[in-house]
């Protein structure tokens, strides 16, 4: 089977603590050889050279693409860069798999499968959670009607801010327009609960600003002052269709919870979800015994980075694309309608399936 050469650009946080470290255990492997990676900041590019030892290091996506020879682009850029040089790499004839969003709107999603479709070529798009074993299985799960027909979902897709991670960040631009919690997060819980119930129909949304001051507190900018700009608080209600709803939060406004992060209520039982890091653990109700039972769950294989493994072996095996285009702009659709319903106060249709 063939090597995948992979180049990275975008050497900030997620660069650095999922999708570098994910490709270094492929070439570890003997499946990816990372060849190159790329900011416009010559000095992460040059920590992420000497963390990860790339062979180059270039400042410019044009020079990237002129004199670097690979089959795959990672894009982990900022999201507002997210489209311009995804399409770039595509019209250079590379593969890309790029962080979420893929796009900033359809009409920039639909040209970007568009341009992949004409040039043979694949787009992934994260974020992974369709992929994940337990998701699998837990879709497998409710297919099976091991908790008779859902009626709704609560899935929980905050956390606290990301003014208080201890990362070499400034968080500013989280607060900025072009970003929201939606994007950053509610992404995540989106993906799941889509790749378990299939796509949304119907959504509506309430949206605010919580809070018009950040304060940094950890990592070296602790004690910047952001003002906040966007949205960091928004509940988002979707219709799968048949009665069947979904409850998802997407905010920065979630300090600690106790409760699962996911759970899918059904006629003849309920499946919950905790999480803890990469552990998952899963639980199902069942009316028929009036009582809890652990779920056993397959493990998670040793690579963290699943998005871009999955990719990789598509790429090697010709297997089909799950992260594709279509679910990519499927939740770029929904994640750019709900600050639109929550503007119009009313549900809004969606266009676009997977």
């Amino acid at each position: 089977m063939q090597k995948i050469r992979a180049a990275l650009v975008g050497c900030g946080t997620i660069a650095r603590v999922m999708h570098l470290p994910g490709l270094k255990a492929m070439e570890a492997q003997g499946t990816v050889e990372v060849v190159a990676v790329c900011d416009s900041s010559g000095e992460a590019l040059e920590t992420v050279r000497q963390m990860f030892e790339i062979p180059a290091g270039f400042t410019s996506v044009t020079a990237l693409l002129e004199h670097a020879e690979f089959d795959l682009l990672v894009n982990t850029t900022p999201i507002p860069q997210h489209f311009a040089i995804s399409l770039a790499a595509l019209r250079a004839g590379r593969h890309v798999y790029t962080q979420k969003p893929m796009a900033a709107t359809l009409e920039e999603a639909t040209i970007l499968i568009e341009e992949a479709e004409r040039r043979g070529l694949l787009l992934g798009c994260a974020p992974e959670h369709p992929v994940r074993p337990h998701i699998q299985a837990i879709r497998q799960l409710v297919a099976d009607g091991a908790i008779g027909k859902v009626a709704f979902a609560r899935v929980r897709s905050s956390h606290g801010g990301p003014e208080t991670h201890d990362v070499p960040r400034d968080s500013t631009w989280f607060y900025k327009p072009g970003s929201s919690p939606i994007l950053d997060m509610g992404v995540h819980g989106l993906s799941q609960i889509t790749s378990i119930l299939g796509p949304v129909k119907r959504l509506s949304c309430f949206s605010g600003r919580s809070l018009p001051v950040r304060v940094t507190t950890a990592g070296p900018y602790k004690g910047k002052v952001i003002e906040v700009e966007i949205d960091d608080n928004s509940l988002l209600m979707l219709d799968f269709g048949e009665a069947t709803f979904a409850f998802l939060d997407a905010t920065y406004c979630v300090k600690a919870a106790l409760g699962p992060a996911l759970e899918i209520f059904g006629s003849e039982g309920t499946i919950a979800v905790t999480t803890r890091g990469r552990e998952v653990e899963v639980q199902q109700f069942r009316v028929s015994t009036n009582a809890w039972e652990p779920v056993a769950m397959p493990p998670p294989p040793a690579i963290r980075d699943l998005g871009l493994l999955h990719m990789v072996d598509c790429l090697r095996h010709g297997t089909p694309l799950v992260l594709d285009g279509r679910r990519g702009r499927h939740l770029l659709e929904v994640m750019t309608l709900a600050p639109e319903s929550a503007r119009q106060g009313r549900a809004l249709e969606l266009t676009t399936t997977f």
